[in-house]
């Protein structure tokens, strides 16, 4: 029994091809072969690659035209062959982010002399003390500042504090002799030179290098000195100094505060674009023909835009909108104020670059409806993007190209950056460098591409068609066996 069964179902299926048309017969053995997708095509384009910097990691920064010719907004259909067509490991590399970097400026800062140390914390006769509409102001009597022969300290005066400012970090002395002392100070800070708060201590030295002494050749020839002061953090507006031996001391002749500033500072160099952009255009959004639009020529992570404003004085606060691809809808990006100010002097403001995180091809650019509208023809646009890099290990046989254009890659081209270049931090200054020629297409992939892209448009419809003969032709199939049975 278990042999007839396949033998008798074998039979049902030639029983049945006998009862349909040919037509329909056709159709069902066509039907598996239509809903196979078809094979991807190659790769379409090819660019020559010049090693200008020969190292073992080679780094070639991707121009817009990369990412043009890639079908895939994350670049997986880029390919590296060598001469002999045989594939070379690289990976992308994305622009590091702004490291927030310290960095020191000095400013300088009024100083007074102390003749003596003052008796119960008092200031000395010498100076004047004065407070206006809540400012504390100190002078000194008889003139400019001159320096005593044996000053006992020093008062310096670090400006009025501002909200939020930074406050200084340290001093740094100048003086004009005598060449080699050393000295220890005691420091003590106050907001009204009448309440003072102990500070930290420390030495202030000159030490000249004797005559023939060989130095190492990382050292600055001359005196070694020690001419800052550290301020432990101190908020307040005064700091006394005060000699341990005023005999010893240097006579100062001026003073600098040291203010450290936090820097956000690019690490990678983002790539600038000035596109000219044309009207924007919504039959269902009249509205949106105050604004402009722009294609990027291709699907690129945007940073920052800026529009170059007429001359004159401008303020338009506006939205950025955003998309990928045509016919999708637009999704907001982000809303700043672009403005530019014509001063009396001469003088421009500009409104900062606007900053946008976002992968997208086309934008749009829409004008608050209380803002005049937006002249595409006199209104470029800005705009910073993050291109990758591309790096390679230099192995097989130069000269190297770079492929794009496939439609559908079975997996990304790029291995791991961790993968390809080992201790990657410490590589990075020692990459080569390459730059990227002209893009080259191939006639016969190009072709391809074509009939496979006319073969998409039309399977839809065949698939349709097949599925329909298949179904007439089982009705048919039915009714003739139902046909039969009733004449039987």
């Amino acid at each position: 029994m278990q042999t007839e069964r396949p033998m008798a179902s074998a039979s049902a299926s030639a029983a049945l091809r006998r009862q349909l048309p040919p037509w329909a017969a056709l159709a069902l053995l066509l039907l598996p072969g239509l809903a196979l997708r078809a094979e991807p095509p190659a790769l379409r384009y090819s660019a020559p690659v010049q090693v200008v910097q020969p190292a073992p990691f080679v780094q070639l920064a991707l121009p817009v035209g990369a990412y043009a010719r890639s079908r895939h907004g994350d670049l997986a259909d880029l390919r590296l062959v060598d001469a002999q067509a045989q594939a070379v490991p690289f990976t992308l590399l994305a622009p590091r982010e702004e490291a927030l970097e310290t960095r020191e400026a000095l400013q300088p800062v009024a100083l007074f002399a102390l003749p003596r140390r003052p008796e119960g914390d008092a200031l000395p006769a010498s100076l004047e003390l004065t407070v206006h509409e809540g400012r504390v102001q100190l002078r000194q009597r008889g003139g400019p500042v001159t320096a005593p022969q044996r000053s006992a300290g020093w008062l310096f005066d670090l400006g009025e504090p501002a909200p939020e400012a930074a406050r200084p970090t340290a001093l740094v002395l100048r003086w004009a002799g005598p060449a080699e002392f050393s000295v220890a100070y005691a420091l003590e800070f106050s907001d009204d030179l009448r309440l003072w708060r102990r500070g930290p201590r420390g030495q202030v030295m000159a030490l000249a290098a004797p005559a023939g002494a060989a130095t190492p050749a990382s050292a600055a020839p001359g005196a070694l000195t020690q001419p800052r002061i550290t301020l432990d953090g101190a908020r307040e507006r005064f700091v006394r100094l005060v000699w341990a031996d005023a005999a010893q001391a240097p006579q100062l002749v001026g003073a600098q505060a040291v203010m450290a500033r936090h820097e956000r500072v690019p690490r990678d160099a983002l790539a600038e674009l000035r596109l000219s952009a044309s009207p924007a255009s919504d039959p269902r959004e009249p509205a949106v023909a105050r604004g402009l639009q722009l294609d990027l020529g291709a699907v690129l992570p945007l940073r920052s835009l800026a529009l170059e404003l007429p001359e004159g004085t401008w303020v338009l606060p506006l939205r950025v909108q955003g998309r990928e691809r045509d016919g999708e809808p637009w999704r907001e990006l982000g809303q700043g104020v672009a403005y530019r100010l014509g001063r009396e002097d001469g003088s421009v403001s500009l409104s900062p670059p606007l900053a946008l995180h976002a992968t997208v091809r086309h934008l749009r650019l829409l004008p608050d409806e209380r803002a005049p509208a937006l002249d595409a023809a006199r209104t470029p646009v800005r705009l910073q993007v993050a291109l990758a890099s591309l790096v390679f290990a230099a192995q097989g046989t130069p000269p190297y190209r770079l492929l794009a254009g496939a439609a559908d890659p079975t997996r990304p081209g790029a291995l791991p950056a961790t993968t390809l270049v080992p201790r990657l931090d410490d590589e990075r200054p020692r990459f080569g460098r390459a730059t990227l020629g002209e893009w080259v297409e191939s006639p016969e992939v190009a072709r391809d591409i074509a009939r496979q892209e006319a073969w998409a448009r039309a399977r839809p419809w065949l698939l349709w068609a097949v599925l329909l003969a298949g179904v007439a032709g089982l009705a048919l199939m039915v009714w003739r066996m139902a046909r039969g049975r009733a004449a039987g």
